[in-house]
């Protein structure tokens, strides 16, 4: 007892110098890991900064925000044997059918991501989920085999109820299903369909689990993509998360996207990347149906080569940011963007305003509000330096316009769930399908003309005429992009 007392007493006299000597250690610590482990040089100074001038809680975010730990976790966890047949050998497939200036793009697209391009797929656009849930819910039910769903958010609503049921009557048909729900995004429905889902026998797993003993420091990474995939003969990919929210003709807040349906071999590829996401989140293989060529209709319909891209803070880090500037230097003709964010970094901005300087017609569509204020600031700071070298921005007016589509030339288009920001190239896993194809091109140049009629184009002289306090806000918000 009296050394307790003495160790109290120890500890009053001499407090300011332990919360001194702490800081200085733990600054000293975070802010050499810092210079260790990031890359960035500017995020790098802001965070020695905050760590620096902010005692205690400057480390603390970082260690909670600013480590990028499943990089080394995911080599280790991720089952790599059944990716084999998904990875491309030596030998590099050639397209004759493709122009040529496209050939390099393919090799460095291998080195970019060694995984092979396959011909003789078919993607379907659908537009809103009045026309893709139906299709999807469909395919559910008709399942035979095996289901594997992923979303970030799937809300308890009357439509995810439509979900919940079908994934259910599929299990009581003695067909396999996995469900992943990432451990934010169930968050949004406060955990109501999952907890359903469960008690109806359905198999769930949370992809890095909000609240845990070891998944605390994950909070800020999260799995953003939106898998479906039903017996290797369907797969549906996209903007999608499961809410009524996108049913347009009847949300009380709509939200525009697009869906794709996807028939033909890339489909291997796309349940290979739930299959890892279901092993990394629980430990677990699931052999999972292989597409069968014979399943094609007719191969005339199937004319898209195409592959997965995926990314995310792990061993796939970058990918995306890569695969499209890899495309942007082939860019002859035009630049087509729809994204719902646009805050690109400086080198994905470069290789916008190099292909601007080429002659190369460069339009993005954004929504005029998200559903991120904030995030409308920063993209309104940037605009007079995005529309350089006569780059055009269009302000979508229709409600949250959230779809993900980059179309260049009349041959290649980049869909799935990836944002231009740093929240997606940087924290989030993602999917995105790289495609080459004339037919599918023209039904995306269809969307993004249908859209930019519904758009206001951006003019720099009303950038010029914001109000002072308008433009202090944006660019003080712009500051903090590296992190939205």
């Amino acid at each position: 007892m009296q050394i307790i007392e003495v160790l109290v007493e120890w500890v009053y006299l001499h407090w300011v110098t332990i919360i001194v000597i702490l800081h200085v250690s733990l600054s000293l610590t975070t802010s050499l890991h810092v210079l260790l482990f990031k890359e960035n040089e500017r995020t790098s100074l802001a965070w020695i900064g905050l760590v620096i001038f902010s005692p205690v809680i400057g480390s603390l975010f970082y260690w909670l925000f600013g480590i990028n730990r499943i990089k080394r976790l995911a080599q280790k966890k991720h089952p790599q044997t059944p990716k084999r047949y998904c990875r491309h050998s030596k030998k590099i497939n050639k397209f004759n059918h493709l122009p040529k200036h496209w050939n390099s793009a393919i090799i460095a697209g291998y080195h970019i991501h060694p995984v092979n391009y396959v011909a003789d797929n078919r993607v379907e656009p659908l537009i809103n989920g009045d026309v893709a849930y139906p299709a999807m819910i469909e395919s559910i039910k008709s399942a035979k085999l095996h289901v594997v769903l992923s979303s970030y958010i799937f809300d308890y609503d009357s439509l995810g109820r439509q979900f919940v049921n079908a994934l259910a009557e599929a299990h009581q048909r003695g067909v396999i299903v996995n469900v992943l729900l990432d451990g934010i995004g169930i968050g949004y429905s406060w955990h109501k369909s999952d907890r359903a889902l469960k008690k109806l026998g359905v198999n769930t797993a949370r992809f890095l689990p909000a609240i845990s003993l070891t998944g605390i420091r994950f909070i800020n990474l999260r799995n953003h993509r939106k898998i479906l995939s039903i017996d290797g003969e369907v797969a549906y990919i996209g903007g999608l998360n499961v809410s009524k929210n996108n049913l347009v003709k009847s949300a009380t807040h709509p939200i525009d996207d697009v869906h794709f349906k996807v028939t033909g071999p890339v489909i291997d590829q796309i349940s290979q990347v739930f299959t890892e996401d279901w092993g990394f989140a629980t430990g677990e293989l699931i052999q999972f149906p292989h597409f069968n060529p014979n399943t094609l209709e007719q191969k005339n319909n199937h004319s898209v080569v195409a592959r997965v891209i995926q990314d995310g803070p792990d061993e796939h880090h970058n990918r995306i940011r890569w695969t499209l500037i890899n495309a942007l230097v082939c860019a002859q003709t035009s630049v087509k963007i729809i994204t719902p964010y646009f805050i690109p970094d400086q080198t994905l901005m470069t290789s916008l305003h190099a292909a601007a300087l080429r002659g190369v017609s460069v339009e993005i569509i954004v929504p005029e509000h998200s559903n991120i204020p904030f995030v409308d600031w920063v993209m309104e700071a940037n605009f007079s330096r995005i529309m350089e070298h006569g780059i055009q921005i269009y302000k979508n007016k229709r409600p949250f316009d959230h779809s993900k589509v980059v179309i260049i030339d009349d041959i290649w288009s980049f869909i799935g769930s990836t944002n231009w920001d740093a929240r997606s190239l940087e924290f989030n896993f993602e999917i995105n399908l790289e495609c080459f194809d004339t037919g599918l091109n023209t039904q995306l140049t269809e969307l993004f003309t249908l859209k930019k009629r519904n758009a206001s184009l951006v003019i720099e002289d009303e950038m010029d005429k914001l109000p002072i306090y308008k433009k202090i806000r944006n660019n003080l918000f712009r500051l903090f992009s590296p992190y939205l």
